[in-house]
């Protein structure tokens, strides 16, 4: 499943979903407050999830019950240390 998160300029919803990555357990090889242009992977378990930045979009790809359990901690406005 692929969904788009936000417009790149929306700090705020990109720090949620950070937290939100952080709240399913996802870890990365790469800076997690550093999410600049192009591609990150995360892995949580066994399964990974694709985040996209270009200049104008964020976009989120993986399997679909844990993008949509990103989503809802998005939505939920979840927040804390990622």
């Amino acid at each position: 499943m692929r969904a788009d998160i936000c417009a790149s300029d929306d700090y705020d919803t990109r720090e949620r979903l950070l937290s939100a990555l952080g709240a399913v357990g996802a870890t990365s090889e790469g800076e997690w407050e550093a999410l600049g242009v192009g591609l990150h992977r995360f892995r949580a378990g066994a399964d990974v999830l694709s985040i996209f930045i270009d200049a104008w979009m964020v976009d989120v790809e993986g399997p679909d019950e844990l993008v949509r359990q990103v989503l809802q901690l998005i939505s939920d406005g979840t927040r804390g240390s990622a």
